[in-house]
C-alpha cells in the first residue's frame, strides 16, 4: 500500500494543519488529525482483514465513531473538538501549561459584587484537580487552571453554575439576551412591589376604615402573593447564590440581601397566620427590587467603563481570507488555520488577522486601536502591517509572520487579560474585608435586635431595627469602589495607546521623582543605520559587513537591523559562521576555523579603543567593533536619530519638578551627546544591563522614587528593580517585557500622558473610598439608634452605589 499522504488524516482525509498524531502501524508511518482518529483506525484494523482506509470507512464502526464526535466528520468539527498536534514541531498549545494542566477562560456572568467573584474562586480552589482559579468582577473573566486527569470543563462548568453563576466561552451566549432578561425580570418586580406598596399604605393608613377587620384581612392575600411573586421571581438568583455562599463558606452580599427579605417576608407571613396587620411584605419586595435596579444599573455602568476594552478584546478576527494556487484571491478560512508564511488577503474595512509585511498592494492602515494613533498610515509593499488594525483603504496581499497568540493583538490580549485578573494590594485588602464583614454585620444585626428589646422595646420593634441594620450595611458601594476604577482606569489608557499591566502603576506615579531614560530607542529613534565601515587588518569593507551579518543572522536588536538592511541593499552575501553565541556585549562565533568577534573593544580584542572617542562624542554616533582571531578588523559607525518633541517632554519633566537621568549602553561620548541635545544634566554611558540596574538601585538608596523608561526587555533588570517601569514599544514581544505598562506609539512623550490620567485615577478611587467608607461609618449606627426604617435604608444602599458608579463614569466620560 502507499504511504499515506503527509498532509491529511490517514482515516478521515482532513487535513492536519490543526495536529499531526504519529503512529507506526505494520511498519507503515501514519498521520492522523486527532487521537480519535488514531485509536479508531487501531480498533478497525483489529476488526477487519483489510488495512485499507478506504474500507474502513464503510464499516458500521466508523459511522458510529463519526455520529458519537470520535471522529470529526468536517475541517469545522477537529477545529472545535480542540484536539492538539503531539508532534514538537506542531505548533504548541496556548492553553496547556508546562506542568500539563490546561487553562479555561470564561465570562462568568451573573456576578453582583466582587464577593460573587471572590465565591466562585473559592469553591473552585477547593474542587480536587483545580489550582489558581482567578475570577475578576470587573470584567466578569475567569481564568481556570485544572488538571484533565482529576477533572474537566464540564464539571468546572456544573460548580459555577451550582453557584448561581453563569459561564459562557468567549463567543458564548449574547450579552444583549442576558441584560433583556435582568430588565424583564425588574419591571416584573418592581410593578408588583408598587402594588404591594400602594397596598400596604392604604390598611396603614386606615383607608380602609369602613371594612371589617376579615375584610381587611382577605385584602392581604393579594399583598402576600405579589410579595411571594417577587421573592420566588425576583430574589431567586439573589438566594440561590447566598445558599450557595453559605455553603461554601464564602458569603457574599446576597446574604445580607436574603438575610433582610427573607427576614422581612417570614415575619410578615406569621404575623398573616396570627391575624396581625403588621405585615413588611412591602419591606421585602423593594428590597429586592431596589437590590435588581442598583445591580441592573451597574452592570450597564460597567459595561459603559470596559467597553473601550471589551471592544479591543473582540478585535481578533474569526476568519482570514487566505491565499493559495487553488484561490489567488483569497479564501474564508478558521483564523486557527492561518500559519507563518502563509499569504492573506485584506480589503478596506477589514481588520488585519495577523502580523505580516505587505507582499502587493497599497492603502492605508488606520492604527488606533492598537496604538492610539488617530491619523492613518500609508503601507506599500514591504512595510511592515499589525494585527488589530483596520484597513481604512486598500486592498493588500500579506506575507504573516507572526499569528494568533504570537502576534501583537495576541501578545496584547494576554497582557490586558493577566492585568484584570491580578489583585491589586488595595484590592486584596478589600476582598478580605468583605470576607468578614458579612458575618460581622449579621451579627451585629442579631446583637441590635436583642440588645434593643432588652432596652424595653417590643420584638416587633427590635426586629425592624435589626432589620434596618441588615439592609443598610450592605458591602456594595465598597466592594465596586476600587475594581470599577480600574477597569476605567485601563480603558482610558488603552484609548491613549497606553497599555497597562498592573493598576499599582496607577498608585506609584504618585510618588515618582526621578526619571531614568534609555538612550537606544527612548529617546532616540532605535532606528539606526550603518553609517561607515573603517576596515583594517587587510579586510575590506564588504567583506567586513558579510561577517558582521553573518554574526548578526539570528540577532534582532537595533545594530543587527541595521546590518541586515546594509547588506541587502549592497547585495552583499552574509559569511557562513558557526556555533554563535550572544553575550552581554557582543556576539561571537566560529569563521573559517578561527573565532570572530562583534561588540565593544573590550568584548572584541580585549582592549579600550579611544581613538575616535573624540569624534563619537560630537556626534550621536556609535561604535562596533570586528575581531577575527583577537586582531582588529572593522570599525562600525552607527547612526541614530534624536525623536521630534525629545527635548519638549525632558523640559515639561523637569518643570514638574522630576529629576531627568539618560543612561546607555553606548560609549559615555556618545551617551552624552545625546543628552546634551535634549537637555539632560544626569548622564551614564557604557552600562552593562546589570550596571543599569545598580544605578536604579543606588538612587532609590539615596531616597528617591524612579520610574525607568527603556525597551522593556534589554533594560529587563533595571525595570524591574524601579518602581515604575515603562517600555517604550518597538518590534520585540510585548510578553517578554519587564515593564508595568508599555507605550504603544512608540512615543516617550505619553509617559506625560500617563501621569496626567493617572492622576485623576487615583482621584476617583480615593473618593470612591471615601463616599463607601463614610456611608458605611455613618449609616450603620444610625440605622442602630432607629432613626432609620428598612425602605429608607435600601434607598440609602443604592444611593450609596450610584454615588461610585457615577463618579467613576465621570472618569470614562473625560
Amino acid at each position: 500500500m502507499t504511504p499515506s499522504n503527509s498532509h491529511t488524516c490517514t482515516l478521515c482525509g482532513l487535513p492536519l494543519r490543526n495536529g499531526r498524531f504519529g503512529a507506526t502501524i505494520e511498519g507503515r508511518e501514519l498521520s492522523f488529525c486527532c487521537g480519535g482518529c488514531r485509536m479508531v483506525y487501531a480498533m478497525l484494523l483489529e476488526a477487519t482483514d483489510s488495512p485499507d482506509p478506504s474500507r474502513f470507512r464503510e464499516s458500521e464502526l466508523y459511522r458510529r465513531c463519526v455520529a458519537a464526535g470520535v471522529v470529526p466528520a468536517t475541517e469545522a468539527d477537529l477545529i472545535e473538538s480542540g484536539w492538539r498536534s503531539e508532534d514538537p514541531e506542531a505548533a504548541p498549545d496556548e492553553s496547556r501549561t508546562d506542568d500539563r494542566s490546561l487553562i479555561l477562560n470564561y465570562r462568568v456572568t451573573g456576578m453582583w459584587c466582587p464577593a460573587c467573584a471572590w465565591v466562585i474562586e473559592t469553591a473552585l480552589n477547593r474542587q480536587p484537580g483545580v489550582d489558581g482559579a482567578a475570577c475578576d468582577f470587573a470584567t466578569d473573566r475567569l481564568r481556570c487552571r485544572y488538571d484533565p486527569t482529576r477533572t474537566d470543563p464540564a464539571g468546572v462548568e456544573t460548580i459555577i453554575r451550582s453557584l448561581g453563576y453563569t459561564p459562557e466561552a468567549r463567543q458564548g451566549a449574547s450579552r444583549g439576551r442576558r441584560l433583556r432578561g435582568e430588565f424583564v425580570r425588574l419591571v416584573v418586580c418592581a410593578l408588583l412591589a408598587m402594588n404591594v406598596m400602594m397596598l400596604s399604605w392604604a390598611l396603614y393608613s386606615g383607608f380602609f376604615t369602613s371594612l371589617s377587620g376579615e375584610d381587611i384581612r382577605y385584602l392581604s392575600w393579594p399583598v402576600l402573593v405579589m410579595a411571594t411573586i417577587v421573592l420566588a421571581y425576583g430574589g431567586a438568583p439573589l438566594f440561590r447564590k447566598a445558599w450557595w455562599g453559605v455553603r461554601t463558606g464564602a458569603p457574599g452580599m446576597e446574604t445580607l440581601v436574603c438575610l433582610g427579605a427573607g427576614s422581612a417576608y417570614l415575619y410578615s407571613l406569621h404575623n398573616f397566620a396570627a391575624g396581625s396587620w403588621q405585615l413588611y411584605f412591602d419591606t421585602a419586595t423593594m428590597l429586592i427590587t431596589l437590590v435588581l435596579l442598583g445591580k441592573m444599573l451597574e452592570s450597564r455602568a460597567k459595561a459603559r467603563v470596559r467597553s473601550d476594552l471589551e471592544g479591543f478584546l473582540a478585535l481578533q478576527p474569526n476568519k482570514a481570507r487566505i491565499c493559495s494556487e487553488r484561490f489567488p484571491q483569497g479564501r474564508f478560512a478558521d483564523i486557527d488555520q492561518l500559519v507563518p508564511n502563509d499569504i492573506f488577503r485584506v480589503l478596506a474595512g477589514e481588520v488585519v488577522p495577523a502580523d505580516g509585511r505587505v507582499l502587493k498592494g497599497r492603502g492605508w492602515v488606520d492604527e488606533a486601536a492598537v496604538t492610539g494613533e488617530s491619523r492613518p498610515r500609508a503601507i506599500s509593499p514591504g512595510d511592515n502591517i499589525t494585527s488589530g488594525t483596520l484597513l481604512a483603504e486598500g486592498d493588500v496581499a500579506v506575507t504573516a509572520r507572526r499569528v494568533g497568540p504570537e502576534a501583537m493583538l495576541g501578545q496584547m490580549i494576554a497582557v490586558i487579560e493577566s492585568g484584570l485578573l491580578r489583585r491589586t494590594p488595595l484590592e486584596s485588602r478589600t476582598d478580605r474585608w468583605l470576607a468578614l464583614f458579612v458575618p460581622v454585620m449579621a451579627g451585629l444585626a442579631a446583637a441590635t435586635t436583642v440588645v434593643v428589646h432588652g432596652l424595653g422595646s417590643t420584638w416587633e420593634q427590635a426586629f425592624v431595627r435589626g432589620l434596618t441594620v441588615l439592609v443598610i450595611a450592605c458591602p456594595c458601594a465598597l466592594g465596586i469602589a476600587v475594581p470599577l476604577a480600574r477597569i476605567a482606569g485601563m480603558s482610558a489608557a488603552g484609548r491613549k495607546g497606553i497599555l497597562v499591566r498592573d493598576f499599582e502603576a496607577f498608585e506609584r506615579s504618585r510618588r515618582i521623582d526621578t526619571v531614568v531614560f534609555d538612550k537606544t530607542g527612548t529617546l532616540t529613534r532605535g532606528r539606526w543605520s550603518l553609517e561607515r565601515i573603517e576596515p583594517c587588518g587587510g579586510m575590506s569593507s564588504d567583506e567586513a559587513a558579510a561577517l558582521a551579518a553573518g554574526l548578526e543572522k539570528n540577532a534582532d536588536h537595533a545594530i543587527a537591523r541595521a546590518v541586515k538592511d546594509y547588506v541587502q541593499a549592497a547585495l552583499i552575501e552574509p559569511a557562513p559562521v558557526q556555533q554563535i553565541k550572544v553575550e552581554d556585549t557582543g556576539i561571537r562565533g566560529l569563521f573559517q576555523g578561527r573565532e570572530a568577534r562583534i561588540g565593544t573593544s573590550v568584548f572584541a580584542f580585549g582592549r579600550i579603543e579611544t581613538a575616535a572617542a573624540g569624534e563619537a562624542a560630537r556626534e550621536p554616533l556609535s561604535r562596533v567593533h570586528l575581531s577575527v582571531g583577537g586582531q582588529a578588523c572593522a570599525v562600525f559607525w552607527f547612526g541614530d536619530r534624536i525623536r521630534t518633541g525629545a527635548a519638549a517632554l525632558v523640559e515639561r519633566l523637569c518643570k514638574s519638578g522630576r529629576s531627568v537621568h539618560l543612561i546607555s549602553g553606548d560609549a559615555h561620548g556618545t551617551t552624552a551627546a545625546v543628552a546634551r541635545g535634549v537637555g539632560i544634566g544626569e548622564v551614564r554611558g557604557g552600562l552593562l544591563p546589570k550596571d543599569k540596574a545598580d544605578y536604579i538601585g543606588e538612587l532609590q538608596r539615596q531616597g528617591r522614587t524612579v520610574v525607568m523608561v527603556g525597551d522593556g526587555i534589554n533594560d529587563a533588570p533595571a525595570l524591574a528593580l524601579a518602581d515604575l517601569s515603562v517600555a517604550v514599544h518597538g518590534d520585540a514581544a510585548l510578553t517578554r517585557q519587564a515593564a508595568n505598562l508599555t507605550l504603544m506609539r512608540g512615543d516617550p512623550a505619553q509617559l506625560l500622558d500617563f501621569l496626567a490620567l493617572a492622576g485623576r485615577v487615583n482621584a476617583k478611587v480615593a473618593q470612591n473610598l471615601a463616599c463607601a467608607w463614610v456611608y458605611n461609618l455613618i449609616g450603620i449606627p444610625i440605622a442602630m439608634s432607629g432613626w432609620l426604617n428598612p425602605l429608607v435604608a435600601a434607598t440609602a444602599m443604592l444611593l450609596s452605589s450610584l454615588t461610585v458608579i457615577g463618579n467613576t463614569l465621570r472618569l470614562a466620560r473625560k
